[in-house]
């Protein structure tokens, strides 16, 4: 299965940004612009979920004006659906090509990108965390008159009628990253336009939540989405560099002497950054690590970038 393809992109810009946001709003007055204001907002915490894994400024633009069709099954090509259900106001849901599912897969678990490698249920399912993890951060209060939580309901196509949806794409200086339709159920698009019925301040994006709010609150509430996230950790005893020919020569009972010390601490990585240090302990007949000392905090999270 091959990834989506990278074409070549303009830099994102915040004039770009503007550009999306007017587009959305002024492109069809049948989607309203309390429902563009809402999905807005979610596109923002997932490009702020993507900047995080990615390394780097994930921008989002529309792909085409929204769209309010008889019925909104299955799209054409193969992928599935990450569905929230939102109580009485019904249900909204996110379609993913499976290309573009297991490139976010792949993303958050920072697992390279492999051209034969397919889409599988945990690859799905680390995927439908994410957004869970996410519609935790939505106030639904504000936006469908009554608190709620969004919860995953399945993966499977949608069988709406008069459903609102949106195609959007997620991309960086460096090209295309993934393509996102968002639906909402009919019902789900009436209970926010009820609502918001009335003009309101749009919704700050969550940087502008973090230059506002007291320092290390909106900072610790934004990195709660990406808690559940699992991540590759790896335990180093020790490394030496080799040539391709003593690497040919090795052979059963060669011993390869490496630069550190038998006293020295084992180092503990994740994302290919140590982050903390220890010694080798036996936990129950497996191999266990002691932890003696830890980067600092900012350290730690830098090891979630690439």
């Amino acid at each position: 299965m091959n990834p989506t393809s990278e074409s070549e992109l303009m830099p994102a810009t915040a004039e770009s940004s503007s550009q999306f946001a007017s587009a959305g709003q002024d492109s069809g007055a049948q989607s309203g612009s309390a429902v563009q204001g809402y999905v807005d907002l979610w596109l923002r915490y997932i490009a702020d979920a993507l900047t995080r894994f990615a390394g780097a400024t994930v921008s989002v633009e529309a792909q085409r004006g929204p769209q309010t069709p008889t019925t909104s099954g299955a799209p054409r090509e193969a992928g599935f659906w990450i569905r929230l259900f939102g109580g009485k106001a019904g249900e909204q849901a996110f379609f993913l090509s499976g290309a573009d599912g297991l490139r976010l897969s792949q993303l958050l678990s920072g697992k390279p990108a492999g051209e034969t490698a397919t889409l599988t249920a945990t690859d799905q399912e680390s995927v439908v965390q994410l957004f869970q993890q996410i519609a935790t951060m939505i106030p639904t209060l504000d936006w469908l008159g009554f608190s709620c939580e969004l919860e995953a309901s399945g993966t499977e196509g949608l069988e709406w009628e008069g459903a609102w949806q949106e195609d959007f794409r997620f991309f960086t200086e460096r090209g295309s990253l993934l393509a996102l339709r968002v639906a909402l159920s009919a019902d789900f698009a009436s209970a926010i336009e009820r609502t918001r019925a009335a003009p309101k301040p749009a919704a700050a994006a969550p940087e502008e939540l973090l230059q506002s709010a007291p320092p290390g609150v909106a900072r610790e509430s934004n990195l709660d989405l990406l808690m559940d996230i699992e991540l590759e950790v790896t335990l180093r005893f020790g490394q030496r560099e080799m040539s391709l020919g003593e690497i040919l020569n090795l052979s059963a009972g060669s011993v390869i002497e490496l630069e550190q010390q038998v006293q020295d601490p084992v180092e503990l990585l994740v994302g290919g950054r140590v982050i903390a240090w220890g010694e080798v302990v036996t936990v129950e007949g497996n191999y266990g690590l002691r932890v003696t000392g830890l980067a600092s905090r900012e350290e730690r999270l830098q090891s979630l970038r690439r």
